[in-house]
């Protein structure tokens, strides 16, 4: 690697302000190589002075200021993979991403933005079960909007209604305590009338 390419590649992955004698820690070159190329980029204007009293400088548009609506600008959601996953959803109960991801065999991450995608397009839900598979047919739309947090309120939800549930079943176990069973009988006896 030539010098220039050395202190090119160390200014292109520092995000913070830096000096030469920092750039010459860093690869290995002497300050006097350093500074012909430190004019050089400054002068294409790939790094800017970050102070007017000292020499340090930092990368020029070291943050990016592009804001896309999409939220996984970068992803591209393939239909059959979507597809692939829906069908192991179903022929299984998963309660986890990490589950679904060991036995579809990719990363977590790659599950958790599917599955995200896939409920923001209404495909999948939540049930005391675990991940389930609501509709095949929205398939095509996955991707297209994406709501974030989707699965933690799907999940918090159902949690919510595995409460209420609980609580009704408590309920109606203490009635029939109150109660007793004969009052459930007769009204049995009387239906297969």
């Amino acid at each position: 690697m030539t010098a220039r390419e050395l202190v090119l590649n160390f200014v292109n992955q520092y995000n913070k302000p830096f000096d030469a004698e920092l750039i010459a820690n860093m690869t290995g070159l002497e300050i006097e190589e350093i500074e012909p190329i430190i004019t050089e980029l400054l002068k294409d204007k790939s790094i800017k002075l970050a102070s007017n009293r000292e020499p340090i400088y930092a990368r020029s548009n070291r943050f990016s200021t592009n804001v896309d609506k999409q939220i996984r600008p970068n992803w591209h959601f393939d239909p059959k993979a979507a597809l692939a996953l829906l069908n192991l959803i179903e022929k299984r109960s998963f309660t986890s991403i990490r589950s679904i991801a060991e036995a579809f065999g990719r990363s977590r991450q790659w599950v958790f933005v599917y599955l995200e995608a896939l409920a923001s397009a209404g495909v999948i839900g939540v049930n005391q079960y675990g991940y389930c598979v609501l509709t095949k047919k929205d398939v095509g739309n996955i991707g297209i909007k994406i709501k974030r947090g989707i699965l933690k309120e799907l999940i918090a939800h159902c949690a919510e209604l595995r409460e209420q549930q609980r609580l009704q079943d408590k309920v109606d176990a203490w009635h029939l305590k109150v109660v007793g069973p004969e009052p459930l009988e007769k009204e049995m006896e009387a239906f297969e009338v």
